[in-house]
């Protein structure tokens, strides 16, 4: 993707020891990063602290922080409480590879929130959480065969690194995706082990599962496509979902590891109020700590006392599960997702206003605190309408436009979205759209 050349000129104006770093880092680690998605051109400035809402890198830059780690950091950077609660950890032990009481307690949090979950297993992250949940999914229905939406993020296992980013030239019939591997070293025949279904088209999937009767025994899906901007279900989708699960018995999984409580404090579920089987977690259940879970109806569950594995050293140690207890009974209280949500609506709403005074082509889709605007008219039902009608190039552009003014809007690329953090104050919603209204005659201009 190209940046404009005054951004790009001024981005390494501003960061000549990030780039430093960031060429020694890479004489160590591939790309230069812990996870290959953090690489971007011209170079990924340097972290070197955070604190609140702010993030600040080696070159002595301080960018208000709407990425949140990815959507992990729905409490903020340092939270006072989390770090109170894991310093005091420390002393009393960080793992336990025996059964300890912060197990049950956090679990019985996680339940509290999502309605359709009996049991819980955790993890250490949403890749592990959507691994371990389609294993027990197919193990509890006696079929292989997974059945995933075109365009969605599960992680980076094997299974579900297919159809997710493909190119425009290889989408093929709307109706039945291709299946394409999107990675060197997944062998062709884990493709033979899963279907590839479009979102918003119930036909489509129903058709698909016909076509495939007795074979798939899971369906995944993201309720809001957090890889596709935020793509909502439209009409009665999810719950159409729920229907063909039960008649062509195939357990359903919800991932929300990105929705999960911050769309809502149950998630999804609770958003669209539709009961999945399972549902996978991570990211802003912890708190900035490395955690997942996966939980779900209790004849599902118990599957792992009956031979489904799920291991891990890890797992449920118990110095992330007291960041996990700590964030859901103290930190995301139905006061913070008041919070929350209103400054959400604030930011839409300025976005909306801002876009429309200076004439720009666009509009924002959000759910409460997760939000991303599309300078585009066109609404994005799905993922081919994301390859059609948004342009990357632009998009990158008013990202690092904003970056210039201090402010970083969203994770790096036009496919993700902004997260609200409960230490965002009015203040720093009126800050990011004061960039946006510097960035905006450019834009302007140039759309």
């Amino acid at each position: 993707m190209e940046i404009w050349d005054s951004l790009e000129s001024a981005y390494v104006d501003r960061t000549p020891r990030s780039k430093e770093c960031y060429e020694e880092i890479r004489n160590h680690v591939p790309a230069g990063v812990a996870s290959t998605y953090r690489a971007w051109d011209p170079h990924p400035f340097i972290v070197d602290r955070a604190e609140g809402v702010h993030l600040h890198d080696v070159d002595g830059n301080s960018y208000l922080d709407f990425d949140m780690n990815n959507g992990a950091g729905m409490v903020g950077h340092t939270h006072p409480d989390v770090n109170a609660a894991v310093a005091e950890q420390l002393d009393e032990g960080t793992l336990f590879t025996h059964p300890h009481d912060l197990l049950a307690e956090a679990a019985k949090e996680l339940k509290k929130r999502w309605d359709p979950v009996d049991l819980v297993r955790f993890t250490n992250s949403g890749t592990e959480s959507t691994m371990h949940a389609i294993r027990i999914a197919r193990a509890y229905t006696g079929k292989d065969k997974l059945l995933k939406i075109e365009g969605s993020y599960h992680g980076a296992h094997d299974a579900v690194l297919i159809s997710k980013s493909t190119p425009e030239g290889k989408l093929g019939h709307p109706e039945r995706p291709p299946k394409l591997i999107e990675s060197e070293g997944i062998p062709e025949a884990v493709a033979e082990t899963v279907e590839v279904a479009p979102w918003n088209d119930l036909d489509a999937v129903e058709g698909i599962m016909r076509e495939h009767m007795n074979e798939i025994g899971a369906l995944i899906v993201e309720p809001i496509v957090m890889n596709v901007g935020v793509t909502q279900p439209y009409g009665e989708f999810l719950q159409g979902l729920r229907e063909l699960c039960d008649e062509y018995g195939i357990t359903y999984i919800f991932d929300e590891v990105k929705t999960g409580v911050k769309v809502a404090p149950g998630g999804a579920a609770e958003y669209y109020g539709i009961e999945p089987d399972l549902v996978t977690m991570a990211k802003s259940i912890g708190g900035n700590f490395p955690v997942g879970a996966f939980g779900g109806r209790e004849e599902v569950m118990r599957t792992i006392e009956d031979g489904a594995a799920h291991y891990g050293t890890y797992n449920g140690n118990p110095l992330v599960l007291r960041a996990v207890t700590t964030v859901l009974r103290d930190v995301l209280t139905d006061d913070a997702y008041d919070h929350v949500d209103g400054l959400g609506e604030r930011l839409v709403a300025g976005y909306e206003d801002v876009m429309a005074d200076a004439g720009i082509a666009g509009h924002v889709e959000h759910v409460n605190s997760q939000g991303i605007v599309h300078f585009t008219d066109e609404h994005i039902e799905n993922y081919r309408d994301f390859v059609e009608h948004i342009d990357v190039e632009f998009h990158e552009n008013y990202w690092f436009a904003m970056l210039e003014q201090g402010v970083l809007p969203h994770p790096h690329d036009a496919s993700q979205q902004w997260t609200i953090s409960v230490q965002h104050e009015e203040e720093h919603i009126e800050q990011h759209l004061e960039a946006f209204k510097t960035v905006a005659p450019q834009l302007a201009e140039k759309q």
